[in-house]
């Protein structure tokens, strides 16, 4: 009879491992894409603000699509991602994008000045110096932590150089003409100050 058992366990425990070794398999088919984050910078405060954007490009390495749900720094714990639209009067305006961003396989999101962007609000603009920590969540790709350099704000002739988007963007940073309540002690960067 031990004969028997010994063999009955030995068989019970080679199923047991065969149905871990095809789920282990299955996951591998399955396998979450990787988001890849190339490039990645901080923009120093404007003089006066307590808030400031993250950039970078975020390339989807893997077979199914992914999506940007959120960031967090030891910077600050308000921390959200951002899309900006412009207005039919020209106007840009810039707030938290709901349900994330979605990149399909093989895809890219590109987060620059004008565009998609991590904002990061209730800074110590001290603190925002040489290079920043970024995690990046995804659904259904791990979450990625990157050290983005800070990059100073452009001036003079440098500011002659910048594309449209980089001017409209500075603007908004600076409480120019898109912020419509003038409050810029909180760098809302026009999201809470204007509608859209």
């Amino acid at each position: 009879m031990a004969t028997v058992n010994q063999r009955f366990r030995t068989a019970v425990l080679a199923v047991a491992a065969l149905g871990l070794l095809a789920t282990a398999c299955g996951d591998d088919d399955g396998a979450t894409s990787t988001a890849v984050i190339s490039d990645p910078w901080v923009r120093e405060p404007a003089e006066g603000t307590t808030a400031t954007a993250a950039y970078a490009v975020i390339t989807n390495d893997g077979d199914e699509a992914i999506t940007l749900v959120g960031a967090s720094s030891p910077l600050t714990d308000d921390v959200e991602i951002h899309e900006t639209s412009m207005a039919e009067d020209g106007t840009m305006s810039m707030q938290e994008k709901e349900g994330g961003f979605v990149i399909e396989a093989g895809g890219r999101l590109v987060m620059e000045p004008g565009g998609a962007h991590v904002m990061m609000l209730g800074v110590d603009p001290a603190e925002v110096t040489g290079e920043i920590e970024i995690t990046y969540d995804f659904d259904g790709a791990d979450s990625v932590t990157v050290q983005a350099p800070v990059q100073p704000l452009p001036t003079g002739d440098d500011m002659a150089e910048m594309d449209h988007d980089d001017t409209d963007d500075m603007d908004e940073m600076n409480g120019g003409a898109d912020d419509t309540d003038g409050d810029t002690d909180d760098m809302d960067m026009g999201s809470e100050t204007t509608d859209g």
